[in-house]
């Protein structure tokens, strides 16, 4: 059985060894800067003809694996036993590894004069460097080329990502649309948040969306559109995008359908009568192709990776086909870098 001391030992070692001491760390790169720090780390500073010399107390590397021993366990972890090793020299300061019974091996810091001890520190130089790997897009994998290609874009209705996915490629899909259709279908969850009837349609949490039931109303009015008056679907979740909200979109639709030419008594009655037909074709779909979140383009079932204006919807098209139509010719504006953000 663990004791309550124990457990503040081990609550003690948590709070010092695995979370990093930002603080102690900040002070410390502070005082590199003061005049007594100077001091410390210069052996001599030259002023025109004149010459200072320093000398400061040093600790050797066993000196100072002893000296963190004695600190760390008897004064932070109330007598525990605890084993240093691998002292390295690294460059103004110490680093060593300590060891705690049952807690893990931790790398932690001491000053050269003994003066400070830093439970852990930060290693700027590389994590600049991996957060500059991590920035770099990741590279594009090549669109297979067929005579008749096909292009499978997964949303969300009320995602800001899917949402500029939507307005970037219908110009391209209005300017190819006699030689390939993008078929819009719907990012579907299950057992999403807290369920039915606030994010799911059904009470067996089949059918839900991360915007809440309002936006899964949607995808099913959207996909209604698409299947008795797909000439009409682009102007329509377009014209969306500017009315409406997840908040109101319930009400909100109409004013969108009268707008653009879209059946509303049409569109009501396949709500009605094919929500839940239409959304378990959306969750195959999910599940065929992976999908995770929105938006996903998928050209000749190759996940697209590049930017969302129209000129890079367009490039992206064009590139499937073995022979381009003379349309892929038409330019539809700039092409941008690689867009980030999506809803998943």
């Amino acid at each position: 059985m663990i004791t309550k001391k124990e457990k503040n030992k081990k609550f003690k070692i948590t709070k010092i060894f695995k979370k990093a001491s930002l603080k102690f760390l900040l002070i410390f790169i502070a005082g590199l800067f003061t005049v007594p720090a100077i001091a410390y780390f210069a052996k001599e500073i030259k002023i025109g003809h004149l010459a200072f010399s320093f000398t400061k107390n040093r600790l050797s590397q066993n000196e100072a694996a002893q000296k963190s021993q004695d600190f760390i366990g008897q004064t932070i972890l109330d007598g525990q036993d605890v084993k240093i090793s691998d002292v390295k020299d690294e460059g103004n300061i110490l680093s060593f590894k300590i060891e705690v019974p049952d807690q893990g091996t931790f790398t932690s810091y001491i000053t050269k004069d003994g003066r400070f001890i830093f439970p852990s520190g930060y290693d700027l130089p590389k994590i600049q460097a991996e957060q500059e790997k991590q920035a770099q897009p990741s590279p594009a994998t090549a669109i297979p080329q067929s005579d008749q290609p096909t292009a499978l874009l997964f949303i969300m209705s009320f995602c800001p990502y899917g949402n500029q996915a939507e307005e970037g490629i219908a110009p391209a899909v209005s300017l190819l649309k006699e030689n390939i259709t993008v078929e819009p279908h719907y990012v579907i969850y299950s057992d999403y948040a807290s369920g039915y009837p606030d994010y799911c349609l059904d009470k067996e949490n089949k059918y839900c969306s991360m915007h809440g039931v309002s936006e899964v109303n949607q995808d099913v009015r959207e996909l209604c559109v698409y299947k008795y008056q797909p000439e009409k679907y682009w102007q329509f979740i377009q014209q969306i995008n500017k009315d409406c909200t997840a908040e109101n979109v319930d009400t909100c639709w109409t004013k969108s359908a009268k707008t653009t030419g879209v059946n509303t008594n049409k569109i009501s009655q396949c709500q009605k009568a094919e929500a839940y037909s239409l959304l378990a074709k959306e969750v195959d779909l999910n599940k065929k192709y992976n999908v995770q979140g929105s938006p996903d383009l998928l050209i000749n079932e190759t996940q697209y990776q590049g930017g969302r204006n129209p000129e890079d919807y367009k490039n992206a098209l064009c590139s499937a086909f073995s022979s381009k139509p003379e349309e892929c010719t038409t330019v539809l504006g700039e092409t941008t870098n690689n867009a980030s953000g999506s809803c998943n």
